[in-house]
Parts: structure tokens; sequence; C-alpha cells
């Protein structure tokens, strides 16, 4: 069976890592063009890309499904099927349509929950303690194709987006092993979603990885790992940023002001919020490198009477 793999992001790694941990045969990669990033503008490939090439795949980067060069790629590779994980385009009807067993997505949330771009994160955000993987057909909407299988993840509650991408990265590669041979050899009818259960992920915008202080403990902490390990939730200490890349929510009978620091058994680092206080556990001042709150404390020696915000 001749597959093609189609993803550019983060889960799109970690899936492709575990398919060919496993053994599942894939003949080529398609990824997005490199872009061009950081200081100096310099290009960089996806991570797709870079992993493909590390394991001696084909890999082809042919830009926007929409473009002729894309349809001369399939045509002149004739894949039965395109196995689709967040690659970063729409895929247009006549790609769609092109290979036999059609194509297939392997999407970060338990379908119809979470259907976007940022399912993952969002999950965490929303303090969910349940996600999942779903193997679907793609068709011309937003993540609404008939579902081939699903599989719960748990979610723990050290869990940032690193870990539960790769949780569901793992469960979406066994879903693929187990399902994708099934499916087509016609043993497995796609189900409809139910339309009626369907929530959405926006994209994270950069205006809510600034830390709301005024929010509840359980909120914030979920926030930062939602966040965690990239781009960072983050405050401002003495009129700096400061990422805060792990903490753990806690109620007990301190009642400081919102973003206001408390210091316990010397190194212990305690931030008032709207409800509860949250215990930083990891940060990362302006310029550093990422510190355990004890040697943030040791280093910067922050008085009980600051504040973190604006």
């Amino acid at each position: 069976m001749k597959i093609f793999f189609l993803g550019s992001g983060d889960f799109a790694r970690d899936l492709l890592s575990n398919l060919l941990h496993a053994g599942f045969g894939l003949s080529a990669v398609i990824t997005r063009p490199d872009q061009r990033a950081g200081r100096g503008l310099r290009s960089r490939p996806t991570s797709v890309k870079a992993l493909g090439l590390e394991e001696g795949m084909s890999v082809h980067q042919p830009g926007s499904p929409a473009d002729p060069g894309f349809m001369a790629l399939l045509e002149e590779g004739n894949p039965e099927l395109l196995l689709v994980a967040d690659y970063g385009y729409i895929l247009p009807r006549k790609v769609l349509e092109y290979p036999r067993g059609g194509c297939l997505n392997v999407h970060p949330s338990l379908l119809p929950r979470l259907r976007g771009a940022a399912p993952i994160r969002r999950a965490l955000m929303q303090g969910e303690h349940v996600s999942g993987v779903t193997l679907m057909v793609l068709d011309e909407g937003l993540d609404t194709g008939g579902i081939i299988a699903r599989q719960e993840v748990e979610v723990e509650d050290g869990d940032d987006e690193l870990t539960l991408r790769g949780k569901l990265a793992y469960a979406g590669a066994r879903m693929v092993v187990d399902n994708v041979p099934l499916y087509m050899d016609g043993a497995i009818a796609p189900r409809p979603q139910e339309e009626a259960l369907a929530t959405y992920a926006d994209p994270i915008a950069k205006s809510e990885l600034l830390i709301d202080w005024t929010h509840a403990a359980p909120r914030i902490h979920n926030l930062v790992r939602a966040l965690s390990p990239q781009p960072g939730a983050y405050t401002y200490f003495r009129g700096k940023r400061m990422k805060v890349l792990q903490a753990c929510a806690r109620q007990d009978n301190r009642s400081l002001p919102p973003g206001a620091l408390d210091i316990a058994d010397g190194d212990i680092l305690i931030v008032g919020t709207g409800a509860g206080s949250l215990y930083l556990e990891k940060v990362q001042p302006e310029g550093k490198q990422p510190m355990g709150a004890a040697d943030f404390v040791h280093g910067y020696r922050p008085g009980s009477g600051e504040a973190l915000g604006a």
C-alpha cells in the first residue's frame, strides 16, 4: 500500500516518529516549505522535514495544495492514500478525491469536540481530564469528516502541551496501524459526527499569553501548562517579562492580593490570584535560561511586598 504522509507541525513530527518506530509503511513525506524565522531570518525546515530526512525518507515541499506542482507530485507518485496530521493547509477537492483511499486525518481531540487549529492547548486551558485522538476521513469542512476510530487519553495534572502531545501522538500512531489497513480493505465504514456536540479550538492569540492574576489559580495553572514549554505564559517582574513555565494551584490560608509575591520556607515562590494561590515551580526571566523557583528566589531575592504583573 502506497501512503504519503502530509504534516508540518510538532504533533505531526511526533506522530511520524511513532509510525516509523512501529514499522508502518510510508512512501513519502509532504510538508510545508521552509520558513524564515529568528533574528537573522534564516530559512528553517519544518520539524517533519528534519525527521524525514534524518530517517532517509523521500521528502517533498510543493507549496500550497492548490498549486499545479502539488497535483503533479501526486500524479507522479500515485499514492493510494494520503495520511494527514497538523499539515497547515486545507486540501482542495481535487486532492481529496485523487487517491483511491481518499485522505485520512489524525486529529488530536475527540471529535466533534475541539475541531480546529489548537485542540491540545485548548484542552489543557479548559482543564479537561480526558482528551483523545480521532482518525477521520477528510472532507472540505473543518474537521467535519466521518470518524473511523477514536481513542481516549487521560490528561494528568502534571501534563503540559509537550507531554500531552506525546501521549496523543503515540495513541494516534497505534490507531493508524490498527485501523488504516481495515479501512482500506473496506472493513470499516466511517460514521458521521454529531454536529450538535461540535466545539472549536481557535488558534492561540498573542494576547492570551499574558497572565491575568485576577483569575483563579486553577485557571492560571491551566494556562501555564497549555503554553509550556513554548511559547510560554508570561507576566512582568520588576518591569521585565518573565515566563512562567511550571506552576501548581493550591488552596491555602493566605489572602494575597492578585499578583502579590510571598516566599515560604526560604525558597518557595507563591503568587496571589483572584482565588487561591499559585506556587511557581519553573520560571524564565527575560534574557535568562529557565530556572527552578528556588534558584530564582536565591538569585533575585524578591521581597514579600513585590508583585508580578504589568
